[in-house]
């Protein structure tokens, strides 16, 4: 990653860790806007039935996003982000106990210049 591109991943996460500081999380990251990235989460812990992704970009282009749970696309879930910094937030059902939970982005255009970050958090939990 270069010099330029580390300090947008940082300003991006930097933009997501101010604004949803009081939530559990499951994880996350952040890096460099590339032709195709994402992440997939091994299996969300027990208990959990839904989880809400979050993501935000910079550098100004647009990218489209999709989810996935179990292995199986959420169309539900799916979205094009303005990379301003702003949230993109959507709900995603775990289909089962353990379930992977993760994510595609792919820039709308092919120069994409900025940084994004993602976090996984819990939405909803089944009581023991």
């Amino acid at each position: 990653m270069t010099p330029g591109a580390t300090t947008v991943a940082d300003e991006a996460k930097a933009v997501l860790e101010g604004l949803l500081v009081e939530r559990e999380s499951l994880g996350g990251g952040s890096g460099e806007l590339a032709p195709q990235f994402g992440n997939t989460h091994p299996a969300v812990p027990d208990g959990v039935v839904s989880v809400t992704f979050v993501f935000t970009c910079t550098g100004g282009g647009e990218v489209k996003l999709r989810n996935e749970a179990g292995g199986k696309d959420v169309p539900s879930a799916a979205g094009t982000q303005t990379c301003d910094g702003s949230l993109f937030q959507t709900r995603v059902d775990v289909p089962e106990p353990d379930a992977s939970i993760g994510f595609t982005a792919t820039p709308v255009e092919e120069s994409a210049d900025g940084g994004y970050a993602y976090a996984y958090y819990v939405e909803k939990e089944n009581l023991p």
